[in-house]
């Protein structure tokens, strides 16, 4: 198991880590909120490919990708699966 502590291939070195996953998918938060949407983005997302893909998400960004997750794995940890 890797360690916990933000990989060397992060390109985001302002961002509060929080956990990875292997060498390939990290997730932390942002130093400061940022506008989107009617929303704030509160979290980042990094998926290392040949380069690294980010994605910035709110809370309720979370709740639809849980449900999607929900979807493919059959478990319901979302509340939208749960309604």
């Amino acid at each position: 198991m890797y360690r916990q502590e933000k990989p060397a291939w992060c390109p985001h070195q302002d961002c509060i880590f929080t956990r990875r996953v292997l060498n390939a998918l990290c997730g932390g938060r942002l130093p400061e909120p940022e506008p989107h949407d009617g929303d704030l983005n509160l979290h980042r997302i990094c998926i290392r490919t040949d380069t690294t893909f980010d994605l910035k998400v709110n809370d309720s960004d979370l709740d639809w990708l849980r449900w999607i997750f929900d979807s493919l794995d059959g478990k319901a940890t979302s509340n939208l699966s749960k309604q």
